[in-house]
């Protein structure tokens, strides 16, 4: 069974969806006290450190994977003009994710980042982060994988990057052999290009989103004005979650209404999901990744 050591853990989307996968978490890596918390109740065994700042290599356990998003907030396009790429304070934290690769050197990496990173600072950002693994000995492939195509009613683009170490190998978990299937308009996709193993899918209209006080206006006003939608499908949840209400059609407006959580914690729980993986993305990833590996 192959060993995980996750980093920026969060709540555990990678680690959740890498055990679903059929392997073992045996490390995390998280600052925040409330994803902390949540780290503890479902992983009590697991070894956890805070701030990875202050995590030496004599602390992370022997593990053949390692994974992580690290922060994506300087590389957002969210933060339109205030981008600051990986010299910003937060997604600079990928410098000593990559000292840490050098010094364990474990046969898979897989980095989560939001879109954004393909451009930061005109695509120099995106640059170092493969020349890095590349300096380091890895293959590396990356595909940007929305999650409404793995049985999730969120639209959630995210671009993951694998690294085989020693070996091209990387490319053949991202990637099927064969054609893919094009979508005829905009918004549609086969999900058997993707994930054929999550088929099933909440099509329905039961539930509708309204983001960061977009009633009334054009999406095309930008990432703030998102508006209005009841297709069945979410816009992505937004980490800073204040504004966010996702209600089912036959509920009251309002967050507390239709989940039962107290006013005290949704700002966390939605802060936390925002920054979150999409376990079924990662579960398909680990899966195939565990078959390249035994091949």
């Amino acid at each position: 069974m192959l060993k995980v050591a996750s980093f920026f853990s969060g709540i555990g989307g990678f680690d959740l969806g890498l055990e679903r996968a059929g392997m073992e978490v045996v490390f995390q890596c998280e600052w925040n006290a409330f994803a902390q918390k949540v780290l503890r109740k479902h992983w009590p065994n697991v070894k956890l450190i805070g701030d990875i700042k202050d995590v030496t290599i004599d602390e992370v356990p022997q593990a053949e994977v390692w994974c992580g998003g690290f922060p994506c907030q300087d590389v957002s396009l969210a933060n339109q003009g205030k981008r600051k790429g990986l010299e910003g304070d937060r997604s600079g934290h990928f410098y000593k994710y990559a000292e840490l690769i050098e010094q364990g050197r474990p046969d898979w990496v897989i980095v989560e980042n939001v879109p954004g990173l393909l451009n930061s600072n005109k695509g120099d950002d995106f640059k170092v982060v493969i020349g890095t693994m590349a300096e380091l000995g890895y293959g590396v492939a990356w595909r940007v994988l929305d999650a409404k195509y793995f049985g999730t009613p969120q639209r959630r683009r995210r671009v993951y990057i694998v690294a085989s170490r020693g070996s091209q190998r990387a490319s053949e978990v991202l990637f099927e052999q064969g054609a893919i299937t094009i979508a005829s308009r905009q918004g549609l996709g086969k999900k058997e290009a993707s994930a054929s193993r999550f088929s099933e899918s909440n099509l329905s209209s039961t539930l509708y989103a309204i983001q960061h006080a977009g009633i009334g206006r054009k999406a095309s006003a930008g990432p703030q004005a998102k508006g209005y939608r009841n297709d069945g499908e979410t816009y992505t949840l937004d980490s800073r979650g204040s504004s966010d209400a996702v209600c089912k059609t036959d509920a009251p407006f309002g967050i507390r209404e239709t989940t039962g959580i107290s006013s005290g914690v949704d700002a966390n729980r939605f802060r936390t999901l925002g920054n979150a993986v999409a376990v079924p993305v990662i579960e398909w990833i680990g899966r195939r990744l565990i078959t390249v590996a035994q091949n």
